[in-house]
């Protein structure tokens, strides 16, 4: 029971709605990439925004997954 508590803390929920943030701009970069001359100054700033958010929800759901996986072991 612990465990499932723990989703509605806020810092769970403060991650929740930041990876839906990120991962909206990685799919509005990829939208815009599509349209982007490749080779050009824009095109290599829309994929360093794109990798870096992407970064950033593989950071956080790395994360997630570790403090679930520690409140099972402590549980």
């Amino acid at each position: 029971m612990a465990s499932k508590g723990r989703r509605y803390q806020p810092a769970h929920m403060f991650e929740h709605s930041l990876v839906n943030k990120l991962s909206a701009i990685v799919g509005n970069c990829d939208l815009l990439y599509e349209k982007t001359e490749k080779g050009t100054e824009y095109a290599r700033r829309l994929a360093v925004i794109r990798d870096l958010a992407e970064s950033a929800v593989k950071e956080i759901m790395e994360h997630q997954r570790r403090a679930e996986a520690e409140s099972r072991k402590a549980g």
